[in-house]
């Protein structure tokens, strides 16, 4: 079995160890394993960081992949089945850690989840995001024909802006780079804000005929500043949190505004709970991950593609063909 670990630091190792073929070996405290073979595995911020960060721990990277079954004892799954690697266990909640950025592996059977054949290897690996996307959808409790900022343009908060459209929500993304707002505009966001050149509470209060937005949402990994957002805000609004995978950030944030109209504040964690709810979204197609796809790279091309990310944030995930 080959697996790559990223050692921070900007460094990238292949790693072979001899294949175990007894499966009873790959067991984990008890629990059902099935040796898969990874056919695709995601590469998105959370590994960009864990690849650059100077004297990080060493990990193996991607937290969501498409496996075929080659072998499950507990005939839970079939030899050849296509199935999902999420890092959020049906029982054991999160699971993050193991990391799929491998060729073969045995992983427990709690983290596997059937796949309908309507969805492609490549968008598998956004399931999780989704997943995590479902949860603050939820958590923020929207109505019909209210409105959400979201701050920046992101994997998960593209995700976000289509579930906000399914719900009948009206999305407003901002963002400097007039290129990745576009992108938000091909995804069926209708109200975009170029930060770098328009007044982002003035436009907010256009878009909403006074009654500024009912709820914020932000990606913390992209971030640059908290400070003016808040004033996009009705009495009583919602901030809703997300992602946080740099070693330190600070931000400026103004709480006098945020208790003189009673804001709230929460984070979202996870997708735990949502995954099989994210699988039917995107073989139903109410979500669409294509166009959110970003470099697509052979097992072997891994250190390359690093390279080229050069530390910088992506608002696409990479993918790696591990079985090529």
């Amino acid at each position: 079995m080959n697996y790559w670990i990223f050692d921070g630091d900007c460094k990238a190792r292949m790693v072979q160890e001899e294949d175990v073929e007894d499966i009873n070996a790959c067991n984990k405290c008890g629990a059902a394993s099935a040796r898969v073979k990874i056919i695709r595995a995601s590469i998105d911020n959370s590994d960009i960081y864990a690849y650059t960060r100077s004297g990080g721990e060493s990990v193996v990277p991607s937290s969501s992949a498409a496996a075929l079954v080659s072998k499950c004892l507990s005939g839970e799954f079939k030899s050849g089945q296509r199935v999902f690697l999420s890092c959020y266990s049906k029982i054991h909640a999160d699971t993050r850690g193991t990391g799929y950025l491998r060729d073969y592996m045995c992983a427990p059977t709690d983290n596997l989840y059937e796949l309908p054949d309507s969805i492609a290897d490549n968008d598998v690996v956004f399931i999780d995001t989704i997943a995590k996307a479902c949860n603050l959808i939820d958590k923020l409790d929207i109505k019909p024909a209210q409105t959400v900022i979201i701050n920046g343009v992101s994997v998960i908060n593209l995700i976000i802006a289509q579930l906000l459209r399914y719900h009948q929500a009206l999305p407003i993304m901002i963002d400097s780079d007039d290129d990745k707002l576009a992108l938000a505009q091909d995804l069926g966001v209708d109200f975009i804000i170029n930060s770098a050149q328009e007044n982002v509470p003035y436009m907010v209060k256009s878009f909403t005929s006074g009654k500024m937005a009912n709820a914020l949402v932000v990606d913390l990994d992209i971030l640059a500043d908290l400070d003016e957002l808040p004033y996009c805000l009705a009495m009583g609004g919602k901030i809703a949190l997300v992602n946080a995978n740099s070693a330190v950030k600070c931000f400026k944030i103004d709480f006098v505004n945020i208790l003189s109209r009673e804001l709230s504040i929460f984070g979202i964690k996870d997708g735990d709970g949502k995954v099989s709810m994210a699988i039917n979204l995107l073989a139903m197609n109410k979500v669409k991950v294509s166009p959110l796809i970003g470099e697509v790279v052979g097992f072997a091309g891994v250190p390359e593609l690093m390279q080229k990310q050069e530390g910088k944030l992506s608002c696409k995930m990479n993918i790696v063909k591990c079985n090529s």
